[in-house]
């Protein structure tokens, strides 16, 4: 069995790096930690999560998928996260729904890689 202590990042395909650097810096405040412009990619981070970007040129990521980052937020943060998406016309795919005692909202990122911000955790 191999043992797992966390994760260390998340990859995600873009087809253009630095307008996926800036969508995620804007909506999030990601920092750019590592950036290999010869491998076209790039590390961000933000609190503890690392994600990164790899640029494939003609990269868009396939209609009615169900992959995608979920990320925690607060609830007292939602709503002030649904009016920034609408101020930012990001397209919503998914919600606001009320979920698991809860509520969650999926977008998608200038490549149609989803995203979802919802509370509470699916894990303590």
């Amino acid at each position: 069995m191999v043992v797992i202590e966390s994760i260390d990042h998340i990859g995600m395909s873009v087809s253009n790096l630095e307008k996926s650097i800036e969508f995620y810096k804007e909506l999030f405040d990601f920092e750019v930690i590592e950036k290999i412009s010869s491998a076209k990619q790039a590390y961000i981070k933000v609190g503890e999560i690392v994600v990164g970007l790899f640029e494939i040129e003609g990269y868009k990521n396939q209609k009615n998928t169900k992959n995608h980052i979920s990320f925690f937020i607060d609830e007292e943060d939602f709503e002030d996260a649904l009016e920034e998406l609408r101020e930012k016309e990001i397209p919503i795919v998914f919600g606001p729904e009320n979920l698991r005692n809860g509520k969650s909202v999926v977008f998608v990122d200038p490549d149609d890689n989803q995203i979802e911000l919802c509370y509470p955790r699916m894990l303590p």
